[in-house]
């Protein structure tokens, strides 16, 4: 449901967070080697989120990505609304232009259970919550080899 862009966004600004957290910032390359992204598009994504606030660059020595608002002012909804919209909570599973609760798709039921749960979650949760998971050792933006 989550656009690869969405994705790699949520996990980029978690990261930034961890390291916030540590008084650094966040260089692009070190972001796209860390978390096993392309730095190319994640310029592009950094950029896009930078411009609209959601998280802040420096240039220069020292500078990088950072937080400039407090992690739990940042709830995952805002990231995905940042960069794809809300479109995806609202246009049918099926592709049908007039889906509606009076005039539904087969799938429109079970598909709006599911994005409101989404919804709900993406809403609620916020990039502190994320980050004092990964804290505790419960969760993990890295891929890991076991």
């Amino acid at each position: 449901m989550l656009s690869k862009t969405t994705e790699y966004a949520l996990r980029a600004v978690v990261y930034i967070a961890l390291n916030n957290d540590k008084g650094a910032r966040s260089g692009l390359k070190e972001i796209g080697k860390e978390l096993e992204l392309p730095a190319h598009f994640m310029g592009k994504i950094l950029q896009d989120l930078v411009r609209k606030g959601v998280v802040a660059s420096m240039k220069g020595p020292g500078g990088g990505f950072y937080l400039h608002r407090e992690a739990r002012e940042i709830s995952l909804l805002e990231i995905v609304q940042t960069i794809d919209g809300l479109e995806a909570f609202k246009k049918c599973g099926m592709g049908m232009k007039k889906c509606s609760d009076t005039h539904p798709c087969p799938l429109h039921h079970d598909i709006s259970l599911y994005r409101g749960q989404l919804l709900q979650t993406l809403s609620s949760k916020t990039i502190q919550d994320l980050v004092d998971g990964i804290n505790t050792g419960k969760y993990f933006i890295r891929n890991v080899i076991e």
